[in-house]
């Protein structure tokens, strides 16, 4: 994409756009516009597209009833568990699992101040399901800033994704205002839980230790 640059006071090129320039309309300080036409749409010659994924930087499950599990859970609690796990796992918690995601969500922050929210995605990859052609992942938000012993979620559901198999990883579209949220700080992480004890939203997800695998945010934006 095409840009403009100004000389500074010594006599530098600095690129415009970014957030590093208002311009006043008479009543506040906005960010300029300058556009161009390319034959088929207009372009902003101030913003440029860009592309940023973060990896996690922590997992941490939950049993049904809100505490943080220990390692003596039979899904390693630094792997996402959402749903019923009766009867495959844990046995005794007959109830919903859920799990938190964290990520460096003041790096998120800083990389995106300033910047309009173009496309929010989530790679999770589903180790496990109750049923061997998949099931539904549910996806919510949370905003605590790192590991917690207490389950909490801003946000549920605002995403689902159906998992054809076990052992399948995917990225998932959330809402734009999700990386609004990530953006103004109200938010800081992903969440997974079922909702209800359905076996088709029974399934566990590589952790924070599993390379690859492992879940990611992504986000586009101009700025």
């Amino acid at each position: 994409m095409p840009f403009v640059k100004y000389r500074g006071a010594n006599g530098e090129w600095i690129k415009l756009g970014g957030g590093n320039v208002r311009v006043s309309n008479g009543h506040t300080w906005i960010p300029p516009r300058a556009r161009i036409w390319n034959g088929h749409e207009w372009l902003n010659l101030l913003e440029e597209r860009k592309i940023t994924t973060w990896e996690c930087t922590g997992v941490q499950s939950f049993w049904s009833w809100g505490a943080a599990k220990g390692w003596s859970a039979l899904v390693r609690p630094d792997r996402p568990t959402q749903g019923c796990y009766r009867p495959y796992h844990d046995s005794y918690d007959w109830g919903d699992e859920s799990a938190q995601v964290y990520f460096d969500w003041g790096n998120i922050q800083n990389t995106l101040r300033g910047a309009k929210i173009d496309k929010v995605e989530i790679y999770m990859h589903c180790l496990h399901s109750m049923n061997y052609n998949g099931g539904q992942g549910v996806f919510g938000l949370h905003n605590a800033p790192g590991w917690q012993s207490k389950y909490s979620e801003t946000n549920f559901g605002v995403a689902r994704a159906w998992y054809s198999r076990r052992d399948q990883g995917q990225w998932i579209t959330l809402p734009n205002w999700v990386g609004d949220n990530f953006r103004d700080g109200s938010v800081k992480g992903i969440t997974c839980r079922a909702g209800d004890t359905s076996g088709v939203r029974y399934l566990w997800y590589a952790g924070s230790a599993d390379g690859w695998k492992k879940p990611k945010i992504r986000i586009t934006y101009l700025k």
